[in-house]
């Protein structure tokens, strides 16, 4: 976790170059006078799960408002053209913020430029889209914590949501306007083209977050490997600045991947929503944070995504043995209906 000294001076370097940008940019002039709904800090580097993100995101408000354009606004350009953008808006013009996982102080950058967005358009309709909320116990945690409920209090025309249950009951103590709704990756459905299912996708973090022990992983790949090809693929492509076609392309290649794969074994949360709108069966597990059991009350009834608290060999195998019987179609119904709350 980062300390407040950390955050108070990144947050006076942002504020300072949101001072310093152009008032005014080109590529921003012809959206003058136009209908718009704008996507701040959408995501252009290879966290696969944040670009879906983005990319449901852009999806839904454009077939929700048909007549306005899409305006992307990558994270890295926020307080860059933030100034800008502002100029070119007028009160009926829509602000978003993409969802995911950051409003806390481990992503302390992050929950500045949202604030930051926020603040910018007191006049505008703002919808901060589900996100899971963990401010620390900390200096830093609790400071963020303060500016937080500041911000986003004080915003009259906000809506903010929550993707899960414990982010939910935190989101209220700091802001009573908000609403609960599954992460918008959920609303997706990318169970087409139909491909041949073969073999084991291994979707396994490496990182601090992750709470399997290295030999239980090396166990489980000695095991499946007796009767399944086994594939590494990771929801991190390790790069950025990616254009709007790059972005897309990589997640065709990376559902086309889950599409192929008789079972996908991820502890990551995107591991487990891209196997859900894929229709892939999956067995999940916890990560160190309570994210994914979050998640995966949504979508817990659909039939072929199965979770394991407590991971072993022989459930991991006894999973496998089993039939998945998918019902993809009645609870994506009830995603859809549910996410609808968002605009209402």
């Amino acid at each position: 976790m980062a300390s407040l000294a950390k955050i108070l001076y990144i947050k006076a370097r942002f504020e300072q170059q949101y001072w310093c940008s152009p008032a005014s940019m080109p590529e921003y002039e012809r959206l003058r006078g136009k209908k718009k709904c704008l996507v701040f800090l959408a995501a252009d580097y290879g966290n696969l799960g944040d670009v879906a993100i983005t990319f449901a995101q852009e999806r839904f408000l454009a077939r929700h408002f048909p007549d306005y354009e899409i305006v992307d606004v990558p994270i890295e350009k926020t307080h860059s053209v933030l100034k800008a953008l502002r100029g070119v808006c007028s009160a009926r013009d829509i602000v978003t913020v993409v969802g995911g996982g950051n409003m806390s102080d481990l992503y302390f950058d992050i929950e500045l430029l949202r604030q930051m967005v926020v603040r910018a358009f007191p006049d505008n309709r703002v919808i901060l889209f589900p996100q899971t909320m963990f401010f620390s116990d900390t200096a830093a945690g609790h400071y963020l914590r303060r500016t937080a409920h500041k911000t986003y209090a004080g915003h009259r025309h906000l809506t903010m949501a929550a993707r899960e249950r414990w982010s939910f009951d935190a989101m209220r103590r700091t802001l009573p306007r908000c609403i609960l709704v599954p992460d918008i990756v959920m609303t997706l459905d990318e169970r087409e083209p139909a491909a041949e299912r073969k073999g084991v996708t291994m979707c396994l973090r490496s990182d601090a977050e992750t709470l399997l022990a290295r030999d239980f992983v090396e166990q489980l790949r000695q095991e499946l490997e007796k009767e399944h090809t086994l594939t590494d693929r990771d929801t991190h492509i390790g790069r950025g600045g990616l254009t709007m076609p790059e972005r897309e392309q990589e997640l065709k290649k990376i559902w086309a991947q889950f599409r192929s794969s008789q079972w996908v074994i991820t502890d990551r949360l995107h591991g487990m929503i891209f196997a859900y709108i894929t229709g892939t069966p999956a067995i999940v597990f916890a990560n160190n944070n309570y994210k994914i059991e979050g998640a995966y009350s949504w979508i817990k009834e659909c039939g072929y995504i199965f979770f394991i608290e407590e991971p072993s060999i022989e459930a991991v195998l006894s999973v496998m043995q089993s039939e998945p019987s998918p019902m993809f179609e009645s609870v994506h119904s009830k995603i859809l209906e549910r996410t609808e709350r968002i605009l209402s």
